[in-house]
């Protein structure tokens, strides 16, 4: 196979979102010791080079995805690779349920969470604070922290109408959060939250004094290095851990709080934090329901 065909492939599958082309690309790459043979090699070539390949069964899993993916296209048999992905899902439904229930035991309460989140707060650490209550209470992933700070003047904002860049607008009364760029945007739209919190209002403006920006004039980053240098993804990812609570994941804060809803059978709140997050209700409690 080669690197033309599979260009050929993403440019047929066009609806692609660039981090999942990224996934793909480095998924292709690990084929790399069989000179990327997925087109030539026979289906038990490819099954043995993955399950011999150093890595998790997520990471194999993806191998697999690619390799089906690409010989389907070019229509190519799959049924072995297609059986090997079952096995696959199996294992990787029996491993997040053994995660899931060690979470369960190990993982803070969202009282816990909270306190964390206000210490924060009281200890001037605003970034930390502004991140940590956005999650809690719009259920955000990592990426959708990845925005400006603009201003609530329509002539000062400067933003294109084809801008698919996260906002958020400090205003009077409180603070709207747009995403136009999230994990499950093609499938749920441009995204809009006001939330209503002195606290908040109050962090974004400490946050960019003490940056020693103006709001309007300046171009504000909420994750930004200490030069003010806009954060890449690791980045941004390595830096929401060293905020919440314990360095847990984004994942695991959303796991706290669909358990709890799901506890007391809110099912109101439970469809507000699929709302806010972008996700079904079936998968949020699939994935993120410890006690399921």
């Amino acid at each position: 196979m080669t690197e033309a065909q599979f260009t050929t492939y993403l440019k047929a599958n066009n609806k692609l979102k660039p981090r999942t082309i990224t996934q793909y690309k480095n998924s292709y790459d690990k084929f790399d010791d069989m000179s990327k043979n997925i087109l030539t090699a026979s289906q038990g070539s490819i099954i043995d080079y993955i399950e011999q390949y150093p890595g998790s069964d997520n990471t194999k899993l993806a191998l697999l995805n690619v390799a089906s993916n690409m010989r389907k296209h070019y229509t190519k048999q799959v049924n072995k690779i297609l059986t090997k992905k079952e096995e696959y899902k199996d294992n990787y439904q029996v491993a997040k349920e053994k995660d899931h229930k060690e979470k369960l035991n190990s993982l803070p309460s969202p009282k816990e969470v909270i306190a964390h989140e206000n210490k924060l707060y009281r200890d001037g650490e605003y970034l930390g604070f502004i991140i940590t209550h956005l999650m809690r209470v719009l259920s955000l992933r990592n990426m959708d922290l990845d925005m400006k700070i603009i201003p609530p003047t329509r002539s000062l904002r400067k933003v294109k109408e084809e801008d698919r860049t996260n906002y958020m607008v400090p205003r009077k009364n409180n603070t709207m959060i747009v995403r136009n760029n999230y994990k499950t945007q093609g499938k749920y739209g441009v995204k809009k939250n006001s939330v209503s919190s002195r606290k908040l209002q109050r962090a974004i403006k400490a946050l960019i004094d003490e940056r020693e920006l103006t709001l309007g004039n300046d171009t504000i980053w909420l994750m930004s290095s200490g030069s003010g240098k806009h954060l890449g993804e690791d980045s941004i990812a390595k830096k929401i851990r060293s905020y919440t609570l314990n360095g847990m994941s984004e994942s695991d804060m959303n796991k706290i709080f669909v358990t709890q809803v799901a506890e007391i059978k809110d099912i109101a709140k439970l469809r507000k934090i699929s709302e806010n997050r972008g996700t079904s209700l079936e998968v949020l409690l699939n994935e993120y329901h410890l006690e399921l």
